[in-house]
C-alpha cells in the first residue's frame, strides 16, 4: 500500500464509504419508521447496498490500498438530524420516505462526478450496478404505501 492514493483508488474509497454510509442510514430508518412494510424495505436495500460496498471493498483492496470507513461521529449527526425532521414531518414514515429519495438523488449525483467514472476503467460493473441499485431503490420507495 502506498501512501499516496490514485485517482481510481480515491475513488474507489470515497464510493464504498458512501455505499457503507447509505446501508447505514436505510437500518437506522428501518430502526425506527412504525409501517412494517417500509421497515422490511429499508432492511432489504441496507442489505443491496452492504452487497455493493463488499465490491467497492474488493475494489479498493485489488488497487492495492485499504478501504476506508465512514465517520462515526458525523453519521451519528446525520442520523439524528434525520430523525428529528422525521418527527416533525404530518406523516413520520412519508417524511423518512422522502429523506431516503433525497439520499438517493444525492448518491446518485456522488457517481455521476468525474471523479467517480474514473473507475469505469478498471472496473467497469462497479458504477453501473450502483446505479441500477438506486434506481431500483427508488422504484421501491415511491411505490410503498404507508399505512
Amino acid at each position: 500500500m502506498s501512501v499516496l492514493r490514485n485517482d481510481v483508488q480515491v475513488a474507489l474509497n470515497d464510493l464504498h464509504v458512501a455505499l457503507m454510509q447509505s446501508a447505514d442510514h436505510y437500518r437506522y430508518a428501518a430502526e425506527f419508521v412504525t409501517d412494517k412494510l417500509t421497515c422490511e424495505l429499508f432492511d432489504t436495500i441496507a442489505h443491496a447496498r452492504d452487497l455493493l460496498a463488499k465490491e467497492a471493498e474488493e475494489a479498493v483492496r485489488n488497487s492495492g490500498d485499504l478501504p476506508s470507513v465512514p465517520d462515526a461521529d458525523r453519521e451519528t449527526g446525520e442520523q439524528l438530524l434525520q430523525r428529528l425532521e422525521a418527527a416533525f414531518s404530518a406523516h413520520e414514515t412519508e417524511g423518512v420516505i422522502y429523506q431516503r429519495l433525497e439520499a438517493e438523488s444525492q448518491l446518485e449525483q456522488l457517481l455521476q462526478t468525474p471523479e467517480l467514472t474514473v473507475i469505469d476503467k478498471d472496473y467497469p460493473t462497479l458504477r453501473r450496478a450502483c446505479l441500477q441499485g438506486i434506481e431500483v431503490a427508488r422504484e421501491s420507495l415511491n411505490g410503498t404505501e404507508v399505512s
